[in-house]
Protein backbone atom coordinates (compact mmCIF):
# COMPACT_ATOMS: atom_id res chain seq x y z
CA UNK A 1 0.00 0.00 0.00
CA UNK A 2 0.85 3.88 -0.49
CA UNK A 3 1.73 5.87 2.09
CA UNK A 4 2.64 9.21 0.07
CA UNK A 5 0.95 12.41 1.65
CA UNK A 6 -0.56 14.33 -1.08
CA UNK A 7 -0.77 17.77 -0.66
CA UNK A 8 -0.89 21.20 -3.36
CA UNK A 9 2.79 21.34 -2.36
CA UNK A 10 3.58 17.84 -3.59
CA UNK A 11 0.65 18.60 -6.41
CA UNK A 12 2.85 21.44 -7.58
CA UNK A 13 5.97 20.07 -7.50
CA UNK A 14 4.62 16.58 -9.77
CA UNK A 15 2.25 18.65 -11.77
CA UNK A 16 5.20 20.53 -13.75
CA UNK A 17 6.30 17.12 -14.62
CA UNK A 18 3.11 16.71 -15.85
CA UNK A 19 2.70 19.95 -17.56
CA UNK A 20 5.94 19.19 -19.41
CA UNK A 21 4.53 15.62 -20.56
CA UNK A 22 1.35 16.93 -21.78
CA UNK A 23 2.90 20.35 -23.74
CA UNK A 24 4.70 17.37 -25.71
CA UNK A 25 1.13 16.04 -26.86
CA UNK A 26 0.72 13.10 -24.13
CA UNK A 27 -2.54 14.24 -24.24
CA UNK A 28 -3.48 10.47 -23.14
CA UNK A 29 -1.22 10.67 -19.99
CA UNK A 30 -3.87 9.09 -17.77
CA UNK A 31 -5.70 6.81 -19.51
CA UNK A 32 -5.02 3.60 -18.96
CA UNK A 33 -3.80 1.55 -22.15
CA UNK A 34 -5.54 -1.62 -23.55
CA UNK A 35 -4.57 -3.48 -25.96
CA UNK A 36 -7.41 -5.33 -27.95
CA UNK A 37 -11.39 -4.97 -27.19
CA UNK A 38 -12.25 -2.14 -24.18
CA UNK A 39 -11.86 -2.38 -20.99
CA UNK A 40 -14.95 -2.09 -19.41
CA UNK A 41 -15.50 -0.83 -15.88
CA UNK A 42 -18.73 -0.35 -14.07
CA UNK A 43 -19.34 2.53 -11.33
CA UNK A 44 -22.64 2.15 -9.34
CA UNK A 45 -23.10 5.35 -7.61
CA UNK A 46 -25.40 3.65 -4.54
CA UNK A 47 -27.97 6.16 -3.68
CA UNK A 48 -28.74 5.06 0.02
CA UNK A 49 -32.50 5.27 1.08
CA UNK A 50 -34.30 5.59 -2.39
CA UNK A 51 -34.32 8.85 -4.30
CA UNK A 52 -37.39 10.41 -5.71
CA UNK A 53 -38.41 9.56 -9.29
CA UNK A 54 -38.53 13.37 -9.95
CA UNK A 55 -34.59 13.11 -10.93
CA UNK A 56 -35.08 10.68 -13.65
CA UNK A 57 -38.96 10.44 -14.36
CA UNK A 58 -40.06 13.94 -13.92
CA UNK A 59 -42.71 13.95 -16.83
CA UNK A 60 -44.66 11.61 -14.50
CA UNK A 61 -45.24 14.38 -12.00
CA UNK A 62 -46.32 17.53 -14.37
CA UNK A 63 -49.63 16.94 -14.55
CA UNK A 64 -50.30 16.88 -10.62
CA UNK A 65 -47.04 19.16 -9.92
CA UNK A 66 -45.86 16.01 -7.04
CA UNK A 67 -42.28 16.52 -6.02
CA UNK A 68 -42.31 20.11 -6.88
CA UNK A 69 -42.24 19.21 -10.74
CA UNK A 70 -43.43 22.16 -13.46
CA UNK A 71 -42.52 22.32 -16.74
CA UNK A 72 -40.36 24.87 -15.61
CA UNK A 73 -37.75 22.55 -13.82
CA UNK A 74 -37.65 19.64 -15.95
CA UNK A 75 -35.42 19.04 -19.41
CA UNK A 76 -36.64 16.41 -21.75
CA UNK A 77 -33.44 14.91 -23.32
CA UNK A 78 -35.83 12.77 -25.88
CA UNK A 79 -37.12 9.04 -26.06
CA UNK A 80 -39.45 9.53 -23.69
CA UNK A 81 -36.74 10.48 -21.24
CA UNK A 82 -37.36 13.96 -18.78
CA UNK A 83 -34.97 14.62 -16.17
CA UNK A 84 -35.07 17.62 -13.28
CA UNK A 85 -33.43 20.24 -14.88
CA UNK A 86 -31.56 21.24 -11.80
CA UNK A 87 -29.90 18.09 -11.63
CA UNK A 88 -29.76 15.71 -13.89
CA UNK A 89 -30.45 17.81 -16.68
CA UNK A 90 -26.84 19.80 -16.26
CA UNK A 91 -24.57 17.41 -16.56
CA UNK A 92 -22.54 16.83 -19.34
CA UNK A 93 -23.72 16.48 -23.19
CA UNK A 94 -21.98 13.68 -23.32
CA UNK A 95 -24.13 12.07 -21.14
CA UNK A 96 -26.87 13.42 -21.25
CA UNK A 97 -26.81 11.96 -25.19
CA UNK A 98 -26.44 8.51 -23.78
CA UNK A 99 -28.59 8.30 -20.75
CA UNK A 100 -31.45 5.76 -19.98
CA UNK A 101 -34.25 5.65 -17.17
CA UNK A 102 -34.30 1.59 -15.94
CA UNK A 103 -37.64 0.57 -14.17
CA UNK A 104 -37.74 -2.37 -11.97
CA UNK A 105 -40.05 -4.06 -9.69
CA UNK A 106 -39.22 -5.99 -6.51
CA UNK A 107 -42.48 -5.86 -4.36
CA UNK A 108 -40.86 -5.07 -1.28
CA UNK A 109 -41.34 -2.23 1.35
CA UNK A 110 -38.44 -2.17 4.14
CA UNK A 111 -34.83 -0.55 3.04
CA UNK A 112 -33.03 -4.00 4.12
CA UNK A 113 -35.27 -6.25 1.94
CA UNK A 114 -35.04 -3.97 -0.92
CA UNK A 115 -31.70 -3.56 -0.80
CA UNK A 116 -31.02 -7.47 -0.77
CA UNK A 117 -33.08 -7.57 -3.77
CA UNK A 118 -31.35 -5.21 -5.52
CA UNK A 119 -27.88 -6.19 -4.76
CA UNK A 120 -27.92 -9.93 -4.03
CA UNK A 121 -29.28 -12.44 -5.67
CA UNK A 122 -30.03 -15.16 -2.86
CA UNK A 123 -26.20 -15.46 -0.58
CA UNK A 124 -24.42 -14.66 -4.32
CA UNK A 125 -23.57 -10.53 -4.40
CA UNK A 126 -24.93 -8.80 -7.58
CA UNK A 127 -21.85 -6.58 -7.75
CA UNK A 128 -19.21 -9.53 -7.31
CA UNK A 129 -21.13 -11.70 -10.34
CA UNK A 130 -20.98 -8.83 -12.56
CA UNK A 131 -17.19 -8.24 -11.42
CA UNK A 132 -16.88 -12.10 -12.89
CA UNK A 133 -18.21 -11.60 -15.91
CA UNK A 134 -15.47 -8.94 -16.98
CA UNK A 135 -12.11 -9.07 -17.76
CA UNK A 136 -9.06 -10.02 -15.39
CA UNK A 137 -8.25 -7.08 -13.66
CA UNK A 138 -5.95 -6.53 -10.28
CA UNK A 139 -9.13 -4.67 -8.93
CA UNK A 140 -12.21 -7.07 -9.38
CA UNK A 141 -14.93 -5.49 -7.22
CA UNK A 142 -14.24 -2.08 -4.88
CA UNK A 143 -16.06 -0.70 -2.29
CA UNK A 144 -15.21 2.78 -1.48
CA UNK A 145 -15.28 5.21 1.23
CA UNK A 146 -16.04 4.81 5.16
CA UNK A 147 -19.84 4.35 4.17
CA UNK A 148 -19.27 1.02 2.78
CA UNK A 149 -22.13 -1.17 1.46
CA UNK A 150 -25.92 0.06 2.46
CA UNK A 151 -27.26 -1.65 5.70
CA UNK A 152 -28.63 -5.19 5.30
CA UNK A 153 -26.26 -5.97 2.60
CA UNK A 154 -23.31 -8.85 3.41
CA UNK A 155 -19.38 -6.82 3.36
CA UNK A 156 -18.36 -10.53 2.61
CA UNK A 157 -20.54 -12.73 0.26
CA UNK A 158 -19.19 -16.25 -1.62
CA UNK A 159 -16.69 -15.14 -3.43
CA UNK A 160 -17.31 -15.44 -7.23
CA UNK A 161 -14.71 -17.21 -9.32
CA UNK A 162 -12.47 -16.33 -6.44
CA UNK A 163 -13.75 -13.06 -6.41
CA UNK A 164 -14.68 -10.63 -3.24
CA UNK A 165 -14.96 -7.49 -2.22
CA UNK A 166 -11.58 -5.30 -1.49
CA UNK A 167 -13.04 -2.42 0.60
CA UNK A 168 -11.39 0.86 -0.17
CA UNK A 169 -11.27 3.60 2.68
CA UNK A 170 -8.10 5.57 2.15
CA UNK A 171 -6.96 7.50 -0.34
CA UNK A 172 -3.78 6.21 -1.37
CA UNK A 173 -5.05 2.49 -1.76
CA UNK A 174 -6.88 3.59 -4.58
CA UNK A 175 -3.51 4.32 -6.37
CA UNK A 176 -1.71 1.18 -7.28
CA UNK A 177 0.26 2.06 -10.72
CA UNK A 178 -0.69 5.43 -12.18
CA UNK A 179 2.02 7.82 -11.03
CA UNK A 180 1.88 10.96 -8.08
CA UNK A 181 1.18 13.26 -11.22
CA UNK A 182 -1.34 11.14 -12.16
CA UNK A 183 -3.20 10.90 -9.08
CA UNK A 184 -2.59 14.45 -8.00
CA UNK A 185 -4.00 15.34 -11.57
CA UNK A 186 -7.43 13.62 -10.07
CA UNK A 187 -7.70 15.00 -6.97
CA UNK A 188 -7.51 18.65 -8.24
CA UNK A 189 -10.32 17.48 -10.32
CA UNK A 190 -12.31 16.92 -7.37
CA UNK A 191 -10.49 19.56 -4.94
CA UNK A 192 -9.83 16.49 -2.37
CA UNK A 193 -6.36 17.97 -0.82
CA UNK A 194 -5.65 17.84 2.27
CA UNK A 195 -3.96 15.63 5.03
CA UNK A 196 -6.88 13.32 6.28
CA UNK A 197 -6.28 10.43 4.38
CA UNK A 198 -9.63 8.44 4.99
CA UNK A 199 -11.95 8.65 2.31
CA UNK A 200 -14.77 10.24 4.07
CA UNK A 201 -16.26 12.93 1.70
CA UNK A 202 -17.70 13.61 -2.00
CA UNK A 203 -14.50 14.67 -2.63
CA UNK A 204 -12.34 11.93 -1.71
CA UNK A 205 -14.59 9.37 -2.85
CA UNK A 206 -15.28 10.75 -6.41
CA UNK A 207 -11.31 10.94 -6.64
CA UNK A 208 -10.65 7.67 -5.57
CA UNK A 209 -13.28 5.83 -8.01
CA UNK A 210 -12.12 8.06 -10.84
CA UNK A 211 -8.66 6.61 -10.05
CA UNK A 212 -9.67 3.18 -9.72
CA UNK A 213 -11.16 3.32 -13.13
CA UNK A 214 -7.87 4.54 -14.56
CA UNK A 215 -6.48 1.41 -12.66
CA UNK A 216 -8.74 -0.67 -15.09
CA UNK A 217 -11.08 -1.79 -12.09
CA UNK A 218 -14.28 -3.94 -12.92
CA UNK A 219 -16.69 -2.87 -10.74
CA UNK A 220 -16.39 0.35 -8.16
CA UNK A 221 -19.28 0.97 -5.67
CA UNK A 222 -19.36 3.96 -3.67
CA UNK A 223 -22.17 6.13 -1.96
CA UNK A 224 -21.44 9.83 -2.74
CA UNK A 225 -24.09 11.40 -0.31
CA UNK A 226 -22.71 12.74 2.98
CA UNK A 227 -26.13 14.87 4.32
CA UNK A 228 -28.96 13.06 5.47
CA UNK A 229 -28.87 9.99 7.92
CA UNK A 230 -25.53 7.58 7.42
CA UNK A 231 -27.70 5.05 6.61
CA UNK A 232 -30.81 6.04 4.21
CA UNK A 233 -29.02 9.79 2.57
CA UNK A 234 -32.12 9.86 0.81
CA UNK A 235 -34.96 8.33 2.97
CA UNK A 236 -36.99 11.71 2.12
CA UNK A 237 -40.10 10.98 4.13
CA UNK A 238 -42.76 13.79 4.07
CA UNK A 239 -40.76 15.37 1.20
CA UNK A 240 -43.66 15.86 -0.93
CA UNK A 241 -42.41 19.22 -2.41
CA UNK A 242 -38.90 17.12 -3.10
CA UNK A 243 -36.97 19.76 -1.47
CA UNK A 244 -35.26 17.50 0.68
CA UNK A 245 -34.55 15.27 -1.96
CA UNK A 246 -33.45 17.99 -4.44
CA UNK A 247 -31.09 19.28 -1.50
CA UNK A 248 -29.25 16.32 -1.07
CA UNK A 249 -28.89 15.72 -4.46
CA UNK A 250 -27.27 19.55 -5.40
CA UNK A 251 -23.90 18.56 -3.91
CA UNK A 252 -23.45 15.08 -5.95
CA UNK A 253 -24.36 16.97 -9.24
CA UNK A 254 -21.34 18.93 -9.75
CA UNK A 255 -18.98 16.23 -8.55
CA UNK A 256 -20.66 13.52 -11.22
CA UNK A 257 -20.55 16.20 -13.92
CA UNK A 258 -16.44 16.48 -13.68
CA UNK A 259 -16.47 12.73 -13.17
CA UNK A 260 -18.38 12.18 -16.61
CA UNK A 261 -16.58 14.55 -18.43
CA UNK A 262 -13.16 13.04 -17.79
CA UNK A 263 -14.42 9.07 -17.65
CA UNK A 264 -16.31 8.96 -20.74
CA UNK A 265 -13.65 10.47 -22.91
CA UNK A 266 -11.10 8.11 -21.72
CA UNK A 267 -10.03 5.87 -24.73
CA UNK A 268 -10.09 2.26 -25.29
CA UNK A 269 -12.31 1.98 -22.08
CA UNK A 270 -16.18 1.62 -21.85
CA UNK A 271 -17.30 3.42 -18.13
CA UNK A 272 -20.92 2.58 -17.50
CA UNK A 273 -22.72 4.69 -14.39
CA UNK A 274 -25.73 3.59 -12.52
CA UNK A 275 -27.19 5.51 -10.06
CA UNK A 276 -29.91 3.75 -7.80
CA UNK A 277 -31.04 3.30 -5.29
CA UNK A 278 -33.38 0.61 -3.26
CA UNK A 279 -36.71 1.81 -4.55
CA UNK A 280 -37.72 5.27 -5.62
CA UNK A 281 -40.68 7.58 -3.46
CA UNK A 282 -44.27 7.17 -3.66
CA UNK A 283 -47.08 10.12 -2.59
CA UNK A 284 -48.26 10.85 -0.56
CA UNK A 285 -45.96 10.89 2.20
CA UNK A 286 -42.52 10.23 -0.03
CA UNK A 287 -43.02 6.79 1.39
CA UNK A 288 -41.30 3.45 -0.11
CA UNK A 289 -42.19 2.58 -3.31
CA UNK A 290 -41.91 -1.30 -4.26
CA UNK A 291 -39.71 -0.83 -6.93
CA UNK A 292 -37.74 2.14 -8.60
CA UNK A 293 -35.85 3.60 -11.99
CA UNK A 294 -32.17 3.96 -12.12
CA UNK A 295 -30.45 6.07 -14.41
CA UNK A 296 -28.10 4.59 -16.68
CA UNK A 297 -25.18 6.57 -19.00
CA UNK A 298 -22.84 4.68 -20.92
CA UNK A 299 -21.54 5.32 -24.67
CA UNK A 300 -23.48 2.32 -25.95
CA UNK A 301 -26.84 3.74 -24.21
CA UNK A 302 -29.68 5.22 -25.76
CA UNK A 303 -30.94 8.16 -24.68
CA UNK A 304 -34.48 7.21 -23.36
CA UNK A 305 -36.76 5.68 -21.03
CA UNK A 306 -37.81 2.03 -20.45
CA UNK A 307 -40.94 2.95 -19.57
CA UNK A 308 -43.45 5.49 -17.68
CA UNK A 309 -43.24 5.87 -13.68
CA UNK A 310 -46.26 6.03 -12.25
CA UNK A 311 -48.35 9.92 -11.59
CA UNK A 312 -47.84 8.67 -7.53
CA UNK A 313 -44.43 7.89 -8.00
CA UNK A 314 -44.24 3.53 -8.12
CA UNK A 315 -42.65 1.98 -11.37
CA UNK A 316 -44.82 0.94 -13.90
CA UNK A 317 -46.91 -2.02 -13.42
CA UNK A 318 -45.30 -4.40 -15.93
CA UNK A 319 -41.60 -3.17 -15.06
CA UNK A 320 -39.48 -6.32 -14.29
CA UNK A 321 -37.43 -7.63 -11.33
CA UNK A 322 -33.99 -5.80 -10.52
CA UNK A 323 -32.29 -8.93 -12.44
CA UNK A 324 -33.35 -7.19 -16.12
CA UNK A 325 -31.83 -4.06 -14.51
CA UNK A 326 -28.61 -5.88 -14.48
CA UNK A 327 -29.37 -7.84 -17.50
CA UNK A 328 -29.51 -4.36 -19.20
CA UNK A 329 -26.31 -3.37 -17.20
CA UNK A 330 -24.06 -5.92 -18.32
CA UNK A 331 -25.29 -5.28 -22.29
CA UNK A 332 -24.22 -2.01 -21.93
CA UNK A 333 -20.74 -2.73 -20.56
CA UNK A 334 -20.86 -5.40 -23.86
CA UNK A 335 -19.60 -8.18 -21.99
CA UNK A 336 -19.84 -11.60 -24.00
CA UNK A 337 -22.08 -13.76 -22.28
CA UNK A 338 -25.21 -12.89 -20.18
CA UNK A 339 -24.82 -13.23 -16.24
CA UNK A 340 -27.77 -12.23 -16.10
CA UNK A 341 -30.09 -13.26 -18.67
CA UNK A 342 -31.10 -11.29 -21.60
CA UNK A 343 -31.43 -7.53 -21.63
CA UNK A 344 -34.76 -6.69 -21.69
CA UNK A 345 -34.87 -3.21 -23.30
CA UNK A 346 -32.25 -3.49 -26.51
CA UNK A 347 -33.78 -0.48 -27.63
CA UNK A 348 -32.17 1.29 -25.48
CA UNK A 349 -28.54 0.39 -26.60
CA UNK A 350 -26.45 0.35 -29.71
CA UNK A 351 -24.17 -1.20 -31.71
CA UNK A 352 -21.58 2.30 -31.64
CA UNK A 353 -21.25 5.27 -29.50
CA UNK A 354 -22.20 7.50 -33.04
CA UNK A 355 -25.44 5.49 -33.69
CA UNK A 356 -26.67 6.05 -29.67
CA UNK A 357 -26.12 9.55 -29.79
CA UNK A 358 -28.14 10.10 -33.37
CA UNK A 359 -31.09 7.89 -32.35
CA UNK A 360 -31.20 10.08 -29.27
Amino acid sequence: MHTHAMTRRTFLKAGAALTGTLALGDWNLLAKPHRGAERPTLVVWWLNGGPAGLFNSADAFLANGAFGVTRDNVRALGNGLYVDAGSLGTLPAVARAHMAAVHFRHGLYSHNDSRAAMLQAGARSQLLRMAAAMPHSAVSCAIVNNLGLPVGISASPASEQGMGFEHITKLDHARRTLSIAQFNDIREAYGAFGTNPTIDSQRSTFTAVEALVHEGASVVFAQPAYTGRQDRQFDTHHDDSGKVAREIMAPITPMLTTFLNRVMAMPGRNVVTLLTGEFSRTLPGADHAKGGTATVIGKYVRTGAAGHQQPDGSPPENAPPPEALWAFVASALRLGDTPFGINPHPGLLARNAAEATRVA
